[in-house]
């Protein structure tokens, strides 16, 4: 019999605009669509706040869904006080009275098989749950989150800005370390995020799962503009944020002295104002595009420049979805099984960078051969019904654990 779950979320997993919240809903439908009760609570945050009333049916099928308003933005005031405290600030805009109430609400009125926690910012609610039910409590590590503000930390120059940041790095380091023990088992995304985990000292067991990708519809009247290159993602997100400036001030310029006539692309929402700076005739500076397949398939060359994360880059696995031929950092496709020059191209510093760009521009034969190879290995290795299978043989194993 599928088992009754109670999945927490730290956001309503609609609309699927970035890839955060393609891992959340991803999750959700691959659980439903194997026959999963799926109960569902989650944070309608303020960052990222959502009508409920106006879900879609193909959404609201899926879950019963719960859902409570939780105030996370960052504040002067708070963070200045959290400085005189011990608590992780980063996890404490989360902790909330009334998502808290919501949780003990659903518990006494249901029993669930397994309650599963996506995301490290719904880990404060283990306390609250154990007391309250009896089911598996699992949860999914989509990155080891202080590493991320470690690398971040480490890339910061001014010195006081880099303080604070190492401040939060440790704080929330020592969160994790504290609540990991607390769960009966940790999926991650990758095998380093579970080495990651172990060096914390975490002994739980463990499952590697990967963001799974729902196929996606091509749309075949879509023509594929020459010599475009583009990045999608959520620029509300640090670590995008940084490549994005590394790549049109360190690496565009590169690719533009020999391809003069190429345009890249920067799209994603949450664009920040300041980069309007960076529009030229040759960088379109789009902000959210209406569509995303649409766009991404639109396109000739995918790139993906990171330098600071951890778990796994969900755009790559959609882009590989898609047949599209990227360029990313090793950082980039870490724990994604894709192999340089076999489904992909990798480069670390700006000559390579653009060099790989120039190349895929000029030889359309490679282009072509790198993006059907990635979509070979997409269908392969991360179609999301393969992998929510994966994940719920996990679960039969551990039933008896």
């Amino acid at each position: 019999m599928a088992p009754r779950i109670l999945l927490l979320v730290n956001r309503v997993p609609w609309p699927v605009k970035d890839g955060g919240t393609l891992a959340h809903y991803n999750l959700l439908k691959g659980l439903s669509d194997a026959g999963c009760n799926i109960t569902l609570a989650a944070m309608n945050t303020s960052k990222h706040q959502v009508d409920v009333t106006k879900l879609p049916v193909s959404f609201t099928r899926l879950a019963k869904l719960h859902t409570a308003f939780v105030d996370n933005r960052v504040k002067a005031l708070p963070a200045f006080f959290n400085l005189f405290g011990k608590q992780s600030y980063n996890i404490q805009r989360f902790i909330t009275p009334t998502y808290q109430q919501l949780l003990v609400d659903i518990l006494t009125q249901q029993q669930f098989d397994l309650v599963l926690f996506d995301g490290l910012y719904t880990a404060p609610y283990v306390d609250v749950v154990r007391k309250h039910s009896k089911a598996k409590i699992w949860l999914r590590q989509h990155n080891v989150e202080y590493k991320i503000w470690e690398t971040l930390a480490n890339q910061t120059q001014q010195i006081l800005k880099k303080n604070y940041v190492k401040l939060l790095t440790n704080r929330l380091k020592k969160f994790e370390q504290q609540v990991l023990p607390k769960f009966d088992a940790i999926i991650a995304l990758t095998p380093k995020d579970v080495a990651d985990m172990q060096a914390l000292g975490c002994k739980q067991p463990m499952f590697i799962s990967p963001v799974g990708i729902d196929f996606k519809q091509t749309v075949s009247k879509v023509v594929v503009q020459p010599k475009s290159v583009f990045h999608l993602g959520a620029m509300d997100w640090q670590p995008n944020q940084q490549a994005m400036e590394w790549f049109v001030t360190e690496v565009w310029p590169l690719v533009i002295k020999q391809k003069p006539d190429a345009i890249f692309y920067m799209a994603g929402k949450n664009m920040p104002a300041t980069f309007k700076k960076y529009q030229t005739k040759n960088i379109k500076v789009l902000g959210e595009v209406e569509d995303a397949t649409v766009f991404m398939q639109s396109k000739q060359i995918m790139v993906v420049p990171l330098f600071a994360g951890s778990g796994i880059r969900v755009k790559i696995l959609e882009g590989l979805s898609l047949g599209k031929t990227i360029v990313t950092t090793k950082l980039g496709v870490e724990g994604i099984d894709a192999q340089h020059k076999q489904h992909l191209l990798v480069a670390d510093d700006a000559q390579t960078f653009a060099a790989s760009i120039v190349e895929l521009l000029q030889n359309s034969a490679l282009a072509e051969q790198l993006g059907d190879a990635a979509k070979q290995l997409a269908t392969d290795q991360y179609h999301n019904n393969k992998v929510i299978s994966r994940l719920l043989n996990f679960y039969n194993t551990q039933q008896h654990a």
